[in-house]
């Protein structure tokens, strides 16, 4: 008999947790149409109504079930947005400004993390894409043929954010890196210094880092100096990377006299290891950095920086597909710009 009574038990609790639509609609008076509409389109309801409805889910204890409901459009309400590192302040800015704007329209976000690899996106491409989302969101342009082939193909909006490719995939929110690197190098040239160190993630896997490498090149060009590749240091994303990396420049025949630093992880490093060694900051070496992380005004002195719209682009990201899934018009490409902020490392 216990076990018969447990069975039993067991079975209601499975029940509890498949509530149906139809009961939903039951309980709050209202047809399953309404239901629908109340979830997926809550401004074409009354406030009434929406009460109603909210009450009769928190009490049944209801969860749509997004794969059934996509059942006729063969799509979910899941957008999937892609970004190199989760734990990476600059991605996760802009993630937070994707999320907020999706979740308002009642989109679920399915977060995928490529570390870097052009090749593990492709593979987590292949696996969301199963998933039938709605809509695709891409940190970078920096894709195997394969994953532009499989996107192009899934007929679903698709955004590339923090770059501006010359042929996206379908739409692309950004800034010019090539534009922001450039005017970073000429402001450190115009201070005098002709030894300008260059730090970056190896770019033949990073579409950003060969775009910050071109313009500072350019600069270097249109000055007249001329392209050192041993001032060039590619390293992970981390602090004691720009500590290292000041080690690897010192020990140069002929040291830099400034460096640019594209991630400001690796400025901030570089500045605590020159405090360390008596190398007094800008005067004996200046330190330029990228993205005005919060640490970039912390720093002593502050961090040169390149300032960008993050939690911007990702809200704008996330703009872009809810305007296409709407079937309103939608620019193809997106500059949100990016601003030089002036502190004393250089």
């Amino acid at each position: 008999m216990a076990k018969t009574t447990q069975e039993g038990k067991s079975r209601q609790r499975t029940a509890a947790a498949q509530v149906s639509m139809a009961e939903v609609a039951r309980h709050a008076g209202v047809s399953s149409i309404t239901v629908s509409r109340a979830l997926h389109h809550p401004d074409k309801v009354t406030a009434k109504t929406r009460e109603a409805v909210d009450r009769a889910i928190n009490e049944l204890g209801y969860v749509p079930n997004l794969v059934a409901g996509s059942l006729a459009s063969t799509r979910t309400r899941i957008i999937s947005v892609i970004v190199p590192y989760i734990t990476h302040g600059v991605f996760a800015d802009a993630l937070q400004g994707a999320a907020d704007i999706l979740e308002e329209a009642h989109f679920c976000v399915l977060l995928g993390n490529s570390q870097g690899a052009a090749e593990r996106e492709e593979s987590i491409v292949r696996t969301l894409l199963g998933h039938r989302p709605a809509g695709v969101i891409l940190q970078g342009a920096n894709h195997t043929a394969a994953t532009r082939r499989l996107l192009s193909k899934a007929r679903v909006p698709v955004v590339e954010m923090g770059t501006l490719p010359a042929e996206p995939i379908d739409m692309a929110v950004g800034y010019s890196n090539r534009a922001a690197s450039r005017e970073m190098t000429r402001r450190l040239l115009a201070s005098g210094h002709r030894r300008i160190g260059f730090v970056c993630v190896p770019p033949e896997r990073n579409d950003r880092a060969a775009e910050r490498l071109a313009g500072y090149r350019e600069a270097l060009a249109e000055a007249g100096v001329a392209f050192d590749p041993a001032l060039v240091r590619h390293a992970p994303f981390s602090i004691e990377e720009g500590r290292e990396a000041l080690g690897v420049f010192l020990a140069l025949a002929e040291p830099p006299d400034a460096v640019f630093c594209t991630s400001d992880l690796w400025a901030y490093g570089m500045i605590a290891e020159a405090t360390r060694r008596g190398i007094e900051v800008p005067r004996d070496l200046a330190v330029a950095g990228f993205n005005d992380q919060s640490m970039a005004a912390e720093s002593v002195p502050g961090i040169t920086t390149i300032r960008v719209p993050r939690y911007e682009i990702g809200r704008r990201a996330g703009e872009q597909i809810l305007a296409r899934l709407a079937g309103e018009p939608t620019a193809r490409i997106v500059d949100l710009g990016y601003e030089l902020v002036a502190r004393d490392s250089a």
